[in-house]
């Protein structure tokens, strides 16, 4: 099978067909449209969009990367994906503000795994600002006493000092990685 694969491959390659695509503004702008009209939700539009940025970047010939058409292909492609960037955000700080109200540490743990860690903290940081001070109060008291207590099992079942067993302690690592990070922001972020 490997040899047929390489052979197919380097039939392709030797066959030296190229394809030439002709952008422009205006046909970016429609696809970039398109693309997000399609995606299942604001992540994926967001990961379309970088994934076209890649793809109009690497592709472009060298001689091609420094024009105005180029420059403004890469404007447009890049506006959709900062707009994507902060209603993904928008969306992730209020489910994590609904999270938060209905002491919901799995809607936590979600939330910290479809995003990365530098986007959950910016949704964090807006979500805690989201709260009233009473909220804000009930959350930080919640996330602490949770991350305290799954500690508090993680190192009675372990046995060593300062080591944690999650699994023995019926914990999941990635729950409490979430919660740990959460009560980080709600601890450190100053009030308003």
């Amino acid at each position: 099978m490997e040899k047929i694969s390489k052979r197919l491959t380097a039939g392709m390659i030797t066959q030296g067909k190229d394809i030439s695509l002709l952008l422009s503004a205006e046909t970016i702008q429609a696809q970039c449209l398109f693309a997000m009209g399609q995606a299942r939700n604001t992540s994926y539009a967001l990961a379309t969009m970088i994934a076209l940025q890649t793809f109009v970047t690497s592709t472009t010939q060298p001689s091609d990367r420094d024009t105005h058409a180029h420059r403004a292909i890469m404007q447009i492609i890049k506006g959709h994906a900062a707009d994507l960037h902060s209603q993904l955000l928008a969306e992730q700080a209020e489910a994590q503000i609904r999270a938060m109200r209905a002491k919901d540490s799995a809607a936590i743990t979600r939330i910290h795994n479809e995003i990365s860690r530098n986007g959950f903290h910016q949704a964090a940081l807006l979500a805690i600002r989201g709260l009233d001070a009473a909220e804000r109060t009930v959350a930080k008291e919640w996330v602490q006493s949770w991350y305290r207590n799954a500690k508090s099992r993680a190192l009675a079942a372990s046995g060593y000092p300062d080591a944690l067993n999650f699994h023995k302690a019926g914990i999941s690592p990635l729950e409490y990685a979430a919660m740990s990070d959460l009560n980080n922001y709600l601890v450190n972020t100053p009030a308003e």
